[in-house]
């Protein structure tokens, strides 16, 4: 019996759904930067973004924030201390224990990731408007189900939504 390396074929000239995945997110990311920028936030860099899609209301532990966006804790005190420096977060004192940090939106910080994700809003519509609204949120669907059961850690929003019960699906 063959496996199924041995009998799964990718066409030649066909792009595999990896790249299709970049491709597409990435045509959303530069739409999103030319939108960040008409809208006063031109200081921020695309690997920024990951402070913004995980940092609440409550704050975050540098290492949760690591973890959450797959990127080392080096590379996320970096990310962090743009960020310091810019004034969008902050460092506090984590009431549960006083030696750690808690890296916390100050009001810039709120005001641009509120500002964010409102533009993705915008975007996904007009998006879903040029594409079609059902075959846009069938594929938003598919996403987040694929997420949510190959990478459950790398999509804390979905598993919370679930538990919460304010998702379909």
């Amino acid at each position: 019996m063959r496996d199924a390396a041995h009998t799964a074929h990718i066409a030649p000239g066909t792009i595999p759904l990896p790249g299709l995945l970049d491709i597409a997110g990435e045509a959303m990311l530069a739409e999103f930067r030319q939108e960040l920028a008409k809208n006063g936030y031109e200081d921020l860099r695309p690997t920024h973004g990951c402070v913004f899609r995980f940092v609440r209301e409550d704050g975050m532990r540098l290492t949760d924030l690591a973890a959450h966006g797959r990127i080392t804790k080096q590379s996320a005190g970096e990310l962090v201390d743009d960020l310091v420096e810019l004034g969008y977060v902050e460092r506090i004192a984590d009431p549960a224990d006083k030696r750690a940090k808690l890296i916390c939106l100050t009001e810039r910080g709120r005001e641009a990731q509120r500002v964010g994700f409102g533009l993705f809003a915008q975007i996904e519509q007009r998006w879903a408007e040029h594409f079609g609204p059902e075959r846009f949120e069938q594929l938003r669907e598919l996403l987040e189900q694929i997420a949510a059961e190959r990478a459950p850690a790398a999509v804390p929003e979905l598993s919370q939504a679930a538990l919460a019960g304010s998702r379909g699906g």
